[in-house]
């Protein structure tokens, strides 16, 4: 091989060597410089966006009465809810979902937040971010009319007393964590309220654990068959709004929200109507605006 032929092929090597490692290079430049996906868009930012706040409900009379033959719902925390979206100047859009789903339904994106919530089962508040509450509630132990053997709490923390509850509700929740003695049974998370105390007045179970509001609606359709047999709470719940954990731009609105119809008496005339005398509920108290 003479001269020339040699310098061709060291020529060609080193041609072959850098095109190469452009390609390596170009290559690795690629590799180390992904596309950035476009971020998600906020519960938050969608609302805002939309003028329009998905908030979640589940039946629960006459907290939340949809009617089966209009599709009309109606109930307190309805106008509580509304009179918050008001404020805001925004609109909601009532979508059912089932007691005791509200984590998942949050974390899907299927809702922006659940309207009239609290925490009714302690555990969630692990997983979702509440509001202040617009009143408060206290739930009580309901039995049969003609009950006589239950005086105190205590005499209902035994093994031959049963309570009924539902799934996902404080009915259940208390019952495990307060009378951990007695028996409970329990029915589905979709089951209606009006259930647990038709289990009491036929003798399915010895007692419930349920808010008055609630039991004076069946108390009035069944005159005579339930009645309260401790005058003490088992507990009191706050009721507002709740977000996916994390949300904290919409949970601080709707925190405003609820504080403008505490302070300019909307929420206390919107409890007035369905509690006139003042027994059934705890309100939230202001010093802002004068009696």
């Amino acid at each position: 091989m003479n001269a020339r032929s040699v310098g061709t092929v060291i020529v060609s090597a080193l041609v072959a060597l850098m095109v190469s490692y452009l390609v390596v290079s170009g290559a690795g430049d690629r590799v180390s410089r992904p596309a950035v996906a476009p971020r998600a868009e906020t519960a938050y930012e969608r609302v805002i966006r939309t003028g329009i706040l998905r908030c979640g409900y589940s039946p629960w009379p006459p907290y939340f009465s949809l009617d089966p033959n209009s599709g009309v719902l109606s109930g307190l925390s309805k106008d509580l809810s509304d009179v918050a979206a008001k404020l805001m100047g925004i609109k909601l859009e009532y979508v059912q979902i089932t007691n005791g789903q509200q984590v998942q339904d949050l974390n899907s994106g299927k809702i922006d937040a659940v309207c009239g919530d609290g925490p009714w089962v302690i555990s969630t508040i692990k997983h979702i971010d509440y509001t202040r509450s617009y009143m408060y509630a206290a739930v009580y132990i309901y039995g049969r009319a003609d009950e006589t053997r239950f005086q105190t709490f205590d005499d209902l923390n035994r093994p031959n007393v049963t309570f009924t509850g539902i799934d996902g509700d404080l009915s259940s929740d208390l019952v495990e964590s307060n009378f951990s003695q007695a028996k409970i049974s329990t029915m589905a998370s979709t089951t209606d309220p009006s259930q647990l105390m038709l289990n009491v007045t036929t003798g399915k179970a010895d007692v419930t654990i349920i808010d008055p509001l609630a039991a004076s609606l069946f108390i009035k359709n069944n005159h005579g068959k339930l009645k309260l047999l401790i005058t003490q709470p088992v507990a009191v719940y706050g009721a507002g709004f709740s977000v996916r954990k994390g949300e904290a731009s919409l949970l601080n609105t709707l925190n405003e929200a609820v504080n403008a119809s505490i302070n300019t008496g909307a929420a206390e005339r919107v409890l007035k109507k369905y509690d006139p005398d003042g027994s059934l509920f705890l309100p939230v108290a202001t010093p802002y605006r004068r009696p």
